[in-house]
C-alpha cells in the first residue's frame, strides 16, 4: 500500500479561479485549527479550485460553517473531467468542524489526474483546508500523512482507540493512563516531522494541562498544554522541520494524569534518502519519485564506478592473457630451432668407443 502525501490549500501548484476571486483565512473559528493554519475560501457559482497529480486516488477536505443553519456549501467534485459528484453534509451537525472528508474519489489507475471542485450555487461559503494523495508509492517526495492507526507506528502500553468525526479518518488513539504509561514510536527519512492530536477538557472540572515529552534522535523536549474548558481537535503537540536529510526516530509519551489523543503525524521526504523505514519501508527505499532505496544520486555514482572498474580490469587480463601467449609461442619457436642445431663438443650420428 501507498503512502498518502498532503497538501495543504496554500501549495502554489494548487489553481484557484473565480470571476471575483478566492479568499483565504487563517483559521475559520477560533478554535478549528485548520491545517497549515489557513483557508480558501469560494462564496460565488463558477468558483473553482483545479489539482494535477500522480497517483490513484484524492480526497479533499475542508471546514463546514454551521450546515444546519446556514445551509451547505454547493459544490461539485469531479476527476478528469468525468462523473461529477455533488458534496452532500447532511450527516454533519452544527457548528465549526474541521477536517472534514467531503470527496473522496475513486480508485484511479496509476498515473496522473486532474481534479476540479466548482461552485454551482450560492449555498453557504466552501472552506477549502487540504487535499490527501495516495500516490501508490512506499517513498513518496513531498510531505506524507500517517494516520494514528498505520502499522509504522509502534505503541508500548495501552492505547485505546477512539475518534470523532472532525478528526483524521475519524481515529485517534488515546495516551495510557498514567505518567510514562506508554509510548509511540515511528521512525522515517526525511527533513522534518509534526505530530498532530486532541486535547481533553482538563480545565472543565479544574484539572491541569497535558504534558508530553517528545524524543527525537535521543534528544528530549516536552509539550505542555493550555488549559482550556472545552475538547480541542488538531492540535499540533510537536514540530521540528529543520533536521538533517536522514533517518530518525521520534517517540513520545504522557507525562502526567491528563490524558490526550494522538490523531495524525506529517513527515517531510525530499527524495533523496539513504536508507528504509523500520517497520514497514514506509519512509524510505521504494520506487516512482521517492528515489530508490539506496538514494537515487549515490546509487547512480556507485554503479558507474563498478562498471568502469569491472572494464580496466577485464581490459588488464586480456593484456596479460595476450602477453601470456606471446611468451608460450616465442619459447616453443625457440626450442623447436635448439633441436636442429650441433652443439660444441659432441658429434652429429654415432660415436665409436675407443
Amino acid at each position: 500500500m501507498g503512502k498518502f502525501l498532503i497538501i495543504d490549500d496554500s501549495d502554489p501548484d494548487i489553481k484557484y479561479t473565480s470571476t471575483t476571486g478566492w479568499s483565504s483565512e487563517s483559521l475559520v473559528g477560533p478554535d478549528s485549527n485548520e491545517y497549515g493554519e489557513s483557508v480558501h475560501i469560494s462564496t460565488t457559482p463558477g468558483d473553482m479550485m483545479e489539482y494535477s497529480f500522480e497517483g490513484i486516488g484524492i480526497s479533499v477536505y475542508a471546514t463546514l460553517n454551521n450546515v444546519v443553519s446556514q445551509g451547505q456549501p454547493d459544490i461539485v467534485f469531479s476527476i478528469d473531467n468525468e462523473n461529477p459528484v455533488s458534496f452532500n453534509a447532511n450527516s454533519v451537525g452544527d457548528g465549526v468542524v474541521s477536517h472534514i472528508l467531503v470527496y473522496q474519489s475513486p480508485v484511479l489507475l496509476n498515473g496522473t489526474h486532474t481534479l476540479k471542485a466548482i461552485s454551482t450555487g450560492r449555498g453557504s461559503p466552501f472552506y477549502f483546508d487540504f487535499l490527501t494523495v495516495n500516490t501508490a508509492q512506499e517513498n513518496p517526495v513531498g510531505d506524507a500523512i500517517v494516520d494514528d492507526r498505520d502499522l509504522s507506528i509502534l505503541y508500548s502500553g495501552t492505547w485505546e482507540p477512539n475518534g470523532a468525526e472532525s478528526e483524521y479518518l475519524h481515529t485517534t488513539s488515546q495516551t495510557p493512563k498514567g505518567p510514562n504509561g506508554g509510548t509511540a514510536t515511528f521512525t522515517f527519512e526525511g527533513t522534518g516531522i509534526a505530530v498532530y492530536g486532541t486535547t481533553d477538557a482538563n480545565a472543565r472540572n479544574g484539572g491541569n494541562a497535558t504534558h508530553l515529552a517528545f524524543t527525537l534522535d535521543g534528544f528530549t523536549t516536552q509539550y505542555d498544554g493550555i488549559p482550556n474548558s472545552d475538547v480541542m481537535r488538531n492540535v499540533r503537540f510537536f514540530s521540528n522541520q529543520s533536521l538533517p536529510n536522514g533517518r530518525h526516530t521520534l517517540s513520545f509519551t504522557l507525562l502526567d494524569e491528563n490524558i490526550c489523543y494522538f490523531d495524525y503525524l506529517v513527515y517531510s521526504h525530499d527524495g533523496s534518502g539513504t536508507g528504509g523505514n523500520g517497520s514497514d519501508g514506509s519512509s524510505a527505499g521504494g520506487g516512482g519519485s521517492g528515489g530508490g532505496g539506496g538514494g537515487g544520486g549515490s546509487n547512480s555514482k556507485t554503479n558507474l564506478g563498478g562498471i568502469v572498474g569491472g572494464v580496466v580490469g577485464a581490459i588488464t587480463l586480456l593484456i596479460l592473457l595476450v602477453l601470456l601467449v606471446v611468451c608460450v609461442i616465442i619459447r616453443s619457436r625457440k626450442q623447436k630451432r635448439t633441436k636442429g642445431k650441433v652443439v660444441k663438443g659432441e658429434t652429429q650420428g654415432s660415436t665409436t668407443e675407443l
